[in-house]
C-alpha cells in the first residue's frame, strides 16, 4: 500500500512538472508571436505605396532583386500591370503587404552583394551582427532593412507614425499626374515635347498645376539648369526639355533606361519618370552599376588631312544630325579621369559644344571628386574639438551646450556666392522632414560680424551664425588639406559636419546633395 501512494505521488509530481512546463512554453511561444506580430507591416506602414511597386518594378535597381524574386506569383502580375502613376488598388496593395509580412521572417533576405552600397541603420547594423535565424530578432531585423531600402515608402519600427500621407503630398502627386497627362496631349497633338512647361497651359492644364502647395516661394528655383527659368509662369518643380539638352538626355536614358526623371519635387522628393511614373527619392537610384556605360560617338570617317578648324566645324555640324551619330560601348572605372575618358572617347569636338559641356556636368557625380579621402577618414569616428566661439552678439558659445542633440555643423564663407542659397535649402529641407531631433548652425570661417550678419538677412537664415575668428575649426580639423587646397585659398564650399548625440563626426558632406543629406540623417536619427 505505500508503494501505491508513492507511486501515485511520483506520478502526480511527474503531471505537475509536465503541466508547468507546458504552459511555460506556450507563455513564452505565445510572448514570441505576439512580439513578432506587433512588427508585422499594416497598411498605415505603407507610407507610398505607388512609389515602392514602381522601384519593385525597376528590378536594374540592385536592392530590388533579391526582394522581387521572393514575391508571389500574383504579386508580381499585379506589379507588371502597374501603370506606375494611378493610385494602387485596394486589392494590389493587400497582396503587397501580404507578401511583404512573409518576408520578415525569410533568415536569407539580407543580400550583401546586392546591397553592398547601401547605407544601413546603426539598428539594422546591430541586429545583423547578432545574425538572428528566427523569432522577433529576425522580423525585426528584415523591418529595419526594409525601411533602408525604402525609406519614403515603408515605416521602420522606430517611426512613430507614416509621415508621407499628408495633404500637401498628395495634392503634388495629383499635379504631377496631370502633368503628365498634359505632356502625353501636347505631343499627340504637337508631336514634340514642350520647352518649358509653362507651353502646357492653359490648353493641356491650369498654371495652379504648376505650383506645389509646400513651395514657400511660389515658382522658384524653377528647372534643373541654372539660367533656365521658365520664362513665362511660375513653377515650383524641376525638369530640363530644352532641345540643346537632347543628346545629353539620350545618353542617360541609355544608362538608366525609362526611370530617369524629367520633373521632379524636391521638396516631396517625387519624380515624374520619362516613362511617366511616379516614386520617390531612394537610395536603389544612386547604385547600379556604372563601370559599363554606353556613350554617344561623334567618331566618323572624315578625311585624315582636313585643317583641324575645318574638322571641327564639320564634326559640329555632325552633332546637329543625330542620324548619322553612331553608338559604342567603352568601361569607365571610378578611378578615371572623367573629362579626359570622354575626350579619348568623343573628341575634343563634341567635349567642347553644348551637348558635351552638359553631358560632362550630368556625369559627374554630386559627391565632392577633390576631397582626399584618407583625411575625410580621419574625421569620421572622431569627436568634434572642444573650442570656444562667438555668436553675432560676441556671446561665447561652444558645441557642448548642444550635446544630446543631432547636429549638422555647416562651415562657410560669407564670400562664397553659392553658400547663402545652399544653406537656405538647407533650412527648407529640414522643415519638410520631421528632423526635431536635430539642430543646424552655421559656422563662418571669415569675414567681419557685420558682413556675417548682412549675409544671414540676404539669405534669410533662420539658424544660429557663430564666428569662428581665428580659424580654429579649419586648423583642427584641417579643412584646406581635406579640400585639397593651398592654406592661402579662400573656401568657397560648404562643408557639412554630421554630429551625433555624443558630438562625434558620423558624416562629411562637401556641398552636399539634398537626397544624399536626407538618407543619412534619417538612418542616423531613426
Amino acid at each position: 500500500m505505500p508503494n501505491t501512494i508513492g507511486r501515485l505521488k511520483s506520478r502526480v509530481l511527474l503531471y505537475t512538472v509536465t503541466s508547468l512546463l507546458v504552459t511555460t512554453l506556450l507563455i513564452l511561444t505565445s510572448a514570441t508571436f505576439a512580439d513578432g506580430n506587433q512588427l508585422l507591416f499594416s497598411l498605415k506602414d505603407l507610407k507610398d505605396p505607388g512609389s515602392l511597386a514602381v522601384k519593385l518594378q525597376d528590378t536594374r535597381a540592385a536592392v530590388s532583386k533579391p526582394i522581387v524574386t521572393q514575391l508571389s506569383v500574383e504579386t508580381q502580375r499585379r506589379l507588371g500591370e502597374y501603370d506606375g502613376i494611378s493610385i494602387p488598388s485596394s486589392a494590389f496593395q493587400k497582396a503587397l503587404l501580404d507578401d511583404l509580412n512573409r518576408l520578415l521572417r525569410v533568415p536569407a533576405l539580407y543580400d550583401a552583394q546586392h546591397l553592398a552600397n547601401i547605407d544601413l541603420s546603426e539598428q539594422t547594423q546591430e541586429l545583423l551582427a547578432q545574425n538572428p535565424q528566427s523569432g522577433g530578432d529576425l522580423i525585426r531585423l528584415n523591418r529595419f532593412l526594409l525601411a533602408d531600402l525604402y525609406p519614403y515608402e515603408l515605416t521602420s519600427p522606430s517611426e512613430k507614425q507614416a509621415l508621407d500621407g499628408s495633404k500637401e503630398t498628395q495634392t503634388c502627386r495629383e499635379n504631377l499626374r496631370q502633368i503628365q497627362r498634359a505632356l502625353e496631349n501636347h505631343r499627340a497633338d504637337a508631336d514634340r515635347t514642350p520647352q518649358w512647361l509653362s507651353e502646357l497651359s492653359p490648353q493641356y492644364l491650369e498654371k495652379k498645376v504648376l505650383l506645389c502647395p509646400a513651395d514657400p516661394t511660389t515658382g522658384d528655383p524653377g528647372v534643373l539648369t541654372e539660367g533656365a527659368s521658365d520664362p513665362t509662369l511660375p513653377c515650383s518643380y524641376l525638369y530640363e526639355f530644352r532641345p540643346e539638352q537632347k543628346i545629353g538626355q539620350e545618353f542617360l536614358l541609355e544608362i538608366e533606361g525609362d526611370m530617369i526623371p524629367i520633373v521632379r519635387c524636391q521638396h516631396h522628393l517625387l519624380n515624374l519618370s520619362v516613362s511617366g511614373k511616379l516614386y520617390r527619392n531612394g537610395p536603389q537610384r544612386n547604385i547600379y552599376d556604372r563601370t559599363i556605360v554606353k556613350m554617344i560617338s561623334t567618331q566618323t570617317q572624315l578625311p585624315e588631312d582636313l585643317p583641324a578648324e575645318v574638322r571641327k566645324q564639320m564634326e559640329a555640324q555632325l552633332l546637329k544630325n543625330p542620324k548619322v551619330i553612331k553608338r559604342t560601348t567603352f568601361r569607365i572605372n571610378p578611378s578615371d579621369n572623367l573629362e579626359a575618358k570622354l575626350k579619348e572617347q568623343l573628341g575634343e569636338a563634341f567635349l567642347d559644344s553644348v551637348e558635351g559641356k552638359e553631358l560632362l556636368k550630368e556625369l559627374t557625380p554630386t559627391s565632392p571628386v577633390s576631397i582626399d579621402r584618407e583625411e575625410l577618414a580621419l574625421l569620421l569616428g572622431k569627436p568634434m574639438p572642444g573650442i570656444t566661439l562667438t555668436d553675432l552678439s560676441g556671446k561665447p558659445v561652444t558645441l557642448e551646450t548642444r550635446r544630446g542633440k543631432f547636429v549638422l555643423v555647416n562651415l562657410f564663407s560669407p564670400d562664397s556666392p553659392t553658400c547663402g542659397p545652399k544653406l537656405k535649402r538647407l533650412e527648407k529641407l529640414l522643415e519638410n522632414h520631421d528632423f526635431s531631433q536635430l539642430q543646424a548652425i552655421g559656422i563662418s570661417t571669415d569675414g567681419s560680424v557685420k558682413t556675417i550678419e548682412a549675409f544671414k538677412e540676404k539669405h534669410q537664415l533662420s539658424m544660429p551664425i557663430w564666428v569662428d575668428k581665428n580659424d580654429q575649426i579649419q586648423t583642427l580639423l584641417n579643412i584646406q588639406s581635406l579640400l585639397n587646397r593651398d592654406t592661402t585659398e579662400p573656401q568657397m564650399e560648404l562643408i557639412t559636419l554630421l554630429l551625433n548625440r555624443e558630438l562625434v563626426v558620423k558624416d562629411v558632406f562637401i556641398d552636399f546633395d539634398s537626397e544624399n543629406l536626407s538618407t543619412k540623417i534619417k538612418s542616423l536619427i531613426r
